[in-house]
């Protein structure tokens, strides 16, 4: 069946071929719904199950292998091996890179062959597959047919899941390939990244574990695209994967049920590159701020090195804090002095791949060709280890042995235990490394230790033994959580890199700004989120320049969106994610402590967290030994603070809307019973937690009880922000009384903070209180009339319109009369007495300031000094 009529036909169920054609739902689009999504089109329970049910049957299907398959065959990655959490009860919202893999003529193939060969062919298939998918670390969440949609960021992200998804699909390619038999096969493969909410109860078993958003359309779509063994991906995906790859343009295209056309690239192979640096900037970098002491450590040990005394440096930091580019750039400066330098490249893929860094630094240095022989590689390495090095010919052998390359005919047998073997191996490579540096003396560059096997770690504890009496500088970059086992050594030094400071991150603002200044509270707001992590200040920035809300303005750039409501950029989200994928009881925690704020008490957290007390201290634990948070004080009186507001930021953008909404609800709840000195010293707080529990009318008095409050304490700008936020949910409330009462106090409000922050001439005076007039009139409250008339009078009255002013002075006076208000009626008289001064009228002013005199009670009138 090609059509969504056939297939829907042959369930007796044509009636909803129109419904599902009208909302560009085909065959490719069917596979990947969900239960729920079916019932949002208005199909009926039953129908639902059926038609899911073929799906998963694959009884009517594109290929006559749905029909031979009967059952469907279990996942390639079980999910025993990797379960995701809580799935059919929980759920969240996350960057996921989707992967549609989905093979080519197997409706020829169901032609061709008997269905149980077709079956046997099939699994083969999937069972190749599947082998690549894990050991990129991806989830098989469904088999459809011959198609099989992964995803690479769930249950567990990793910080380059794009890159994961490109690299499996190229050996998926070629797997697929090399797998054929008697058959040939083809893959054809899209690929998207995009948000999602995934573990949603959408559905029962495999249903349940389906992503709900755009992406894993997109991604089938974009499947179609491709032709035989190609693979096609979305814009999004090839912003995260930098240049890692070579890619071939293909331009916009329209696709159906997507309403913007899309741009797509066709991945063609891995770039060669000597560091993941490298490979992800491809040289297009912002010139290194603030890194000049550490260059000029790693110079000064360079300088002993070359007399002789070899030095071995551990760089250590965070991810993104710029150890790559502080190696980048030691490197360009010593190969621009022609200096030496052996580079060798940890990797996430090859943890447990004995030797990597070294095979893909001999590999690189020798340049092997695809189909090139065994004999012309033993050439190559004889050239480099015997003749460029001066190492014996029967070194030869152990490199041959690390790097595949069949030698015994060459060389003979070597009778010799594995250990025997393994031993002078590593002996092999450190002797190699010595030669190098006799040559020339030379830098070792070895990136990523966290990630070197363990075999590889051995030759290196070798290396770092004997390297004191080599003119050799070894520059090993690492993260916290690798622990040297070479510290104590004395020709070791560890450089741990901090955070840059205020002015070295305005510095990179500015620089990739083109040195055009953005606006200071946007400028504030990028500094404050990324905290002196250099990536993140170029990411977050780079984010918001290529955002649209950014104008050009000459010789600076105004800013259309909100300071404060700037997201992480998606560059980021994968490295964010998965940190707190590590541990599922610190990233619960570290979710409700975003939800409460960037800090958060143990008192608090633990009336929040349903949690025992073991449970929670241990998950704390957790969240400290992460170097998520850190740590104030013990509990019960500690506080936790976010090591970094975009991990903050992470942790509640994973929640669902609903989680949020009831987790603020019971932080302002807890608040409110347990805590609560917080309303009246943190109003703003506890309006904080009900706007977010979606209790608009409480949060609102809050709101104008913090803008009071800021008042009082001479805040005029925080006042001014408190009391806009108790405006905007006025918006947001139905017409009422009530809802016109509360929006008259607080434009009232806002006039005097105004006042107070600006002066009687501001125009955000006029604006609040003129408005508020008309609702004090309409709602009959007499007594709001004061501050408002008092208000405009003096509005006008600064801006030097005098004479416009008696107009205001007529109205007060008269509207005094009229409601009988006798401080009203002292308002009026007081600002006769000061316009007719000011218009020179001295007598009609001397008459209005003796009936102020008469009406004036110090005991009454005292609070009409706060006017």
């Amino acid at each position: 069946m090609d059509t969504i009529l056939e297939f829907l036909r042959q369930l007796g169920l044509d009636q909803y071929a129109p419904l599902l054609e009208s909302n560009d739902v085909d065959l490719a689009v069917l596979k990947i719904l969900t239960d729920a999504d079916l019932e949002q089109l208005g199909i009926s329970f039953g129908h639902r199950k059926r038609i899911l049910q073929a799906l998963k049957s694959a009884a009517p299907a594109t290929s006559a292998e749905r029909v031979a398959e009967g059952q469907p065959l279990p996942p390639a990655v079980p999910a025993s091996e990797n379960p995701p959490p809580n799935v059919e009860n929980s759920g969240e919202r996350r960057q996921l890179t989707v992967m549609f893999c989905d093979l080519v003529g197997s409706t020829a193939l169901s032609e061709k062959l008997d269905p149980e060969e077709l079956r046997s062919l099939l699994h083969d298939y999937r069972t190749v597959c599947g082998q690549v998918i894990a050991r990129y670390d991806g989830y098989v969440a469904r088999y459809v047919g011959d198609g099989i949609l992964t995803y690479f960021g769930w249950p567990k992200a990793h910080e380059e899941d794009a890159e994961r998804a490109l690299r499996a699909a190229l050996e998926i390619v070629q797997a697929v390939k090399d797998a054929s038999s008697a058959e040939p096969l083809s893959v054809r493969i899209g690929i998207a990244t995009g948000p999602v909410v995934v573990g949603e109860q959408a559905g029962v078993g495999e249903q349940s574990k389906l992503a709900i958003g755009s992406t894993p359309n997109l991604a089938a779509r974009l499947q179609g695209l491709a032709s035989a063994d190609q693979i096609v991906i979305a814009s999004s995906t090839r912003r995260l994967v930098g240049n890692s790859f070579e890619l071939s343009d293909l331009g916009e295209h329209e696709l159906k049920g997507i309403a913007e056309p899309v741009h797509a690239w066709r991945v063609m192979a891995v770039r060669e590159a000597a560091s993941r640096f490298e490979a992800a900037t491809h040289g297009m970098v912002t010139p290194l701020i603030g890194r000049e002491q550490e260059i000029g450590l790693l110079l000064e040990r360079w300088q002993l090195a070359q007399e002789g005394e070899g030095q071995v440096v551990l760089l250590s930091g965070e991810p993104g804090i710029g150890k790559s580019r502080v190696l980048n750039t030691l490197r360009e400066r010593l190969e621009a002095q022609g200096v030496g330098t052996l580079r060798f490249q940890c990797s996430p893929y090859h943890v447990n791949s004995a030797f990597y860094p070294s095979i893909d630094n001999f590999e690189r240095a020798l340049i092997f060709g695809r189909d090139e022989t065994g004999e012309s590689k033993l050439n190559k390495l004889e050239a480099l280890i015997v003749s460029q090095y001066g190492r014996p010919l029967s070194d030869v052998r152990f490199v041959a042995s690390i790097l595949s390359i069949p030698c015994e005919q060459r060389y003979g047998a070597l009778p010799m235990t594995p250990q025997k073997f393994k031993d002078e191996t590593l002996r092999t490579l450190v002797d190699l490394t010595e030669a190098a540096a006799r040559k020339q003396p030379t830098v070792m560059l070895y990136e990523d230790a966290h990630w070197a096997d363990p075999t590889s770690l051995e030759a290196m504890a070798l290396l770092i033994d004997r390297v004191r009496n080599i003119p050799l500088l070894i520059v090993l970059t690492h993260r916290p959580e690798f622990q040297p086992r070479w510290s104590s050594h004395g020709h070791v030094t560890a450089l741990n890199l901090s955070k840059l400071t205020r002015a070295q991150s305005s510095a990179i603002v500015s620089k990739l700004a083109g040195g055009k200044a953005l606006p200071a509270d946007l400028l504030e707001r990028i500094l404050a989120k990324t905290d002196g992590v250099p990536l993140y200040v170029e990411e977050l920035t780079k984010s918001i320049l290529e955002s649209g809300e950014i104008k050009d303005a000459g010789d600076h750039y105004d800013y259309a969106g909100a300071a404060h409501t700037i997201t992480i950029p998606a560059t980021l989200r994968d490295s964010l994610t998965a940190r707190l994928d590590r541990s599922q009881a610190a990233k619960e925690i570290a979710q409700i402590g975003a939800a409460i704020g960037r800090e958060f008490s143990y008192e608090l957290i633990a009336a929040v967290a349903p949690h025992t007390q073991t449970e929670l201290d241990s998950a704390l634990n957790q969240l400290i030994e992460s170097g998520l948070a850190f740590r104030r004080g013990a509990p019960p009186e500690a506080t936790y603070i976010f090591k970094h507001a975009l991990v903050q930021d992470a942790a509640y953008d994973s929640l669902l809307k609903s989680r949020r909404q009831a987790l603020h609800a019971k932080i302002a709840h807890v608040l409110q019973k347990s805590f609560p000195e917080t309303k009246d010293n943190e109003p703003e707080l506890l309006a904080h937690h009900l706007t977010a529990a979606g209790e608009t009318e409480t949060a609102i008095g809050y709101w104008q009880k913090a803008g009071e409050l800021a008042l009082k304490r001479l805040a005029f700008n925080e006042a001014i922000s408190h009391l806009n936020k108790g405006m905007e949910l006025i918006g947001t409330l139905p017409q009422s009384p009530e809802r016109d009462g509360k929006e008259l106090d607080l434009r009232i409000s806002l006039g005097t903070a105004w006042i107070a922050l600006k002066g009687w001439a501001a125009p955000e005076v006029w604006t609040k209180l003129y408005a508020a007039l008309g609702l004090a009139k309409s709602l009959r409250r007499h007594e709001a009339l004061v501050p408002i008339y008092w208000g405009l009078w003096a509005n006008i009255l600064a801006q030097g319109r005098a004479a416009e002013s008696v107009d205001w002075v007529n109205e007060t006076l008269a509207t005094a009369e009229a409601t009988s208000d006798p401080d009203l009626l002292l308002v009026g008289h007081w600002t006769a007495c000061n316009t007719y001064f000011y218009l020179g009228d001295l007598n009609h002013s001397r008459a209005h300031g003796d009936r102020v005199l008469a009406l004036y009670s110090e005991e009454k009138h005292r609070h009409f000094a706060d006017l």
